[in-house]
């Protein structure tokens, strides 16, 4: 190693975040394209239906049906694992924006049929009821679509996705590609009078096409190609402290696969009882160390099984994602914290920094013997030319208390110079809300913040 190479690795990647801005701004202005257009088509159908009886519930019973057909698909998109998308915002944050649309595309299509069924009661049909029963009979395609939606938006509340398995969540998921097309199929079919004319047809059918395209590419046929390429299998399985393992993996020109300190992988294992679970964990070990490895926690009956993989068990990989690697630093100095399993990414990302880089690490974990890769941390930090590694310990405290652990200042006597600092946080939902507020009120510029958190 030569100090005037590794000189250059100190500095911020500023290209990169460049290159992530642009992808965002594209990806917002096609959005708000993609929406203009349904206004534009409900505008020039509002001339035509508000004057009949009923009208107004006509007029935006068709415009929430077409919304809710682009909100859905726009929910698929943010879901399909676009390397572009994955660029410009991170998996993190895609599925942020994806149950923020949520509510708003479930409004949508619960309004649609009830505004239909108010219209045609008022221009002359039977009761409300009525409506809804005949209505609901004449388009059985498209009410089976609804249905599976609103099942879909019903298991995804927080407070119910919490008390499901994650496997019984994730099939129930997977039903919104059959809900699209039901959906689909019923508005081309029903809605002539607002898709009339060849260049509307071919937008709509044409989004359908990118939107499936890209899920069948990105989600079933690279990351079949991908494991075939490489090979990827389970090397062997080692027991950490109380519940938690690691899984190491093994396969040939694994750093081609891309992979960065801090990513994670979607991983399958084919096994005949394990092959459909899709288990998303970080890399707890950075790809030029050796091999595959993550680390995780037996918490349900998918991660519990982990510990039962035999070496040589064949592993389809989707992957890698996530921008809580070097490509987000904008600063020469580092800080790391990881809590809890959020430390795994932390340690891979570690080992990919620059090694003469000015790094921090603190480690949070209840107690010293549940400070997993804790050892490995250390080992890092002593190869290195300017790495501390800190241990938090101990319980949380109250939330007044300014001397808690990672309180601001606590933060401010283990690291007094953090605003000059880039700063990588990955932890449970309960630790990365709290510490993101600690350090705004310290003035962290929200550019030098990278984030992660441990919630589907």
């Amino acid at each position: 190693m030569t100090a005037g190479v590794r000189a250059l690795d100190v500095r911020p990647p500023v290209a990169a975040r460049r290159r992530r801005t642009l992808s965002a701004s594209v990806l917002l202005g096609l959005a708000g394209f993609d929406v203009g257009i349904v206004l534009a088509l409900g505008l020039a159908r509002a001339s035509v239906d508000l004057p009949q009886p009923g009208g107004l519930a006509l007029w935006l019973g068709r415009v929430t049906g077409l919304l809710a057909e682009v909100l859905v698909l726009g929910q698929l998109l943010l879901s399909a694992r676009v390397p572009l998308l994955e660029r410009a915002a991170g998996q993190d944050q895609l599925l942020r924006w994806h149950r923020t649309l949520a509510p708003a595309a479930l409004a949508c299509v619960l309004l649609h049929p009830l505004l239909l069924v108010v219209s045609y009661s008022a221009s002359g049909g039977g009761g409300l009821w009525s409506e809804l029963w005949t209505t609901g009979r004449s388009y059985l395609g498209a009410s089976v679509g609804a249905v599976l939606f609103l099942t879909m938006g019903t298991v995804s509340v927080k407070q119910i996705r919490a008390r499901m398995p994650y496997e019984s969540w994730y099939v129930l998921h997977l039903t919104a590609y059959a809900a699209v097309a039901l959906a689909f199929g019923h508005q081309l079919s029903a809605g002539s009078e607002v898709l009339h004319g060849t260049v509307v047809r071919v937008w709509w059918i044409g989004q359908l096409v990118v939107v499936i395209a890209a899920i069948v590419l990105f989600r079933v046929l690279l990351p079949a190609l991908t494991s075939f390429r490489h090979q990827v299998r389970v090397e062997g399985v080692d027991r950490h402290a109380g519940d938690v393992i690691s899984v190491r993996l093994s396969g040939r020109d694994l750093e081609r696969l891309g992979a960065r300190g801090g990513q994670f992988f979607v991983w399958r294992f084919l096994t005949p009882r394990d092959w459909w679970r899709a288990h998303p964990f970080s890399l707890s070990m950075a790809p030029q160390e050796g091999g595959l490895r993550f680390t995780a926690r037996e918490i349900g009956g998918g991660s519990r099984a982990l510990s039962r993989l035999r070496p040589g068990t064949r592993v389809v990989v989707e992957g890698p994602y996530g921008v809580l690697t070097d490509g987000a630093r904008t600063r020469d100095r580092a800080l790391l914290i990881g809590a809890g399993l959020g430390i795994a990414p932390m340690r891979s990302l570690l080992a990919d920094l620059p090694r003469d880089l000015d790094t921090v690490v603190v480690h949070r974990a209840p107690v010293r013997a549940s400070a997993v890769l804790h050892d490995e941390l250390e080992q890092l930090a002593a190869t290195r030319t300017r790495t501390k590694v800190h241990l938090v310990s101990g319980p949380r405290g109250n939330h007044g208390d300014p001397n808690r652990p990672l309180s601001r200042s606590h933060l401010h006597r283990l690291v007094p110079d953090l605003r000059a600092r880039d700063v990588y946080v990955c932890g449970p939902p309960g630790l990365a809300g709290p510490l993101l507020a600690e350090l705004r009120g310290m003035g962290v510029p929200p550019r030098q913040v990278h984030v992660e958190s441990f919630e589907l």
